[in-house]
């Protein structure tokens, strides 16, 4: 027998034949438990029954397609005295009447025969497009781990920007309070930074100057505490710092003065505000809400007498 003229015939069919030659086309030649895989659809068929019924469901999308064949080769290798391998080239391409349609599929394909008593039956059938990510010479798609690569990097960014206040690149204020959860609060101090008389920038100097101080403000306060202390954008012109080692008050009003006079320093912008501070220590095991609202207390009580100054509760 030709195998490689019977399967390009049955190429023919299943892809230009009508209703009535493909359904003969799989009584006659696919084995009851034909094993059918292929990937147009992620096909993946145990018997011919299964297939058929996909087949039957498809042809009514493809029916208005008319299909050309670019490239069809095949060859035979016997297998056994009962079995042999075709294998080849299937290139086609279609378009619909309306042109909304197109295919262009250059695929590769194999088809195993074995006989069955007297008769010759297909009993599997692969059929697969190379992957379009992958380029001449890779034995696997690069681009494709790029991809993923590149979407795992934009994950982390977005990660990343969640955790961060977008106009100052501070932590937010619920990132903060994930941390304050985790994090072990001996020796530490919350200090609240107000500054003082914002409003009046952005009424006099506009908004784009008044983002600008609070970007400057945000480096400032990073530099003036150490790498593992935290600063965070409270929320408008309010920022919290959690700062670590600090055994009394005394050392907690060093700080608290350091800030005040770094920010004082910078008053070489023509829009340029003092700041008010207001310090509590961390009680073990305190809410954060409790320790914020002991810093509040302190940091009104400046702001309502001298402002750009201190007060440690």
């Amino acid at each position: 027998m030709d195998f490689c003229r019977l399967t390009e015939e049955l190429w023919r069919v299943y892809l230009c034949g009508d209703a009535g030659e493909k359904q003969k086309m799989v009584s006659e030649w696919l084995d009851e438990d034909c094993v059918i895989i292929g990937t147009g659809a992620h096909e993946f068929y145990t018997n011919k029954q299964d297939f058929y019924k996909a087949m039957s469901q498809e042809s009514e999308e493809v029916e208005e397609v008319s299909f050309r064949f670019e490239n069809l080769r095949c060859r035979e290798r016997k297998t056994g005295e009962d079995a042999c391998l075709v294998y080849g080239v299937l290139y086609i391409r279609g378009s619909s009447a309306d042109g909304k349609v197109q295919i262009d599929m250059d695929s590769r394909y194999s088809v195993l025969y074995e006989r069955r008593g007297d008769r010759w039956k297909i009993v599997h059938i692969h059929q697969s497009m190379p992957n379009l990510e992958q380029r001449e010479g890779e034995y696997y798609p690069k681009t494709l781990t790029e991809q993923v690569q590149k979407a795992q990097e934009e994950a982390g960014r977005m990660a990343l920007l969640a955790q961060r206040d977008g106009l100052t690149g501070l932590i937010n204020y619920h990132t903060f309070e994930e941390i304050w959860k985790k994090g072990d609060r001996t020796e530490k101090w919350l200090f609240i930074v107000d500054l003082d008389d914002f409003k009046k920038i952005n009424d006099t100097y506009g908004h784009m100057e008044g983002n600008q101080v609070l970007k400057t403000i945000a480096g400032l306060l990073n530099r003036v505490v150490r790498t593992h202390d935290l600063v965070c954008r409270m929320g408008g012109d309010e920022f919290l710092l959690l700062c670590g080692g600090i055994s009394s008050r005394k050392g907690a009003a060093r700080l608290a003065e350091r800030i005040v006079d770094c920010i004082a320093a910078h008053r070489t912008e023509k829009a340029w505000p003092s700041i008010s501070v207001g310090g509590t220590e961390i009680l073990p095991d305190e809410k954060l809400e409790s320790a914020i609202e002991r810093a509040d207390k302190a940091l009104y009580s400046v702001k309502r007498t001298t402002k750009n100054g201190y007060r440690i509760e």
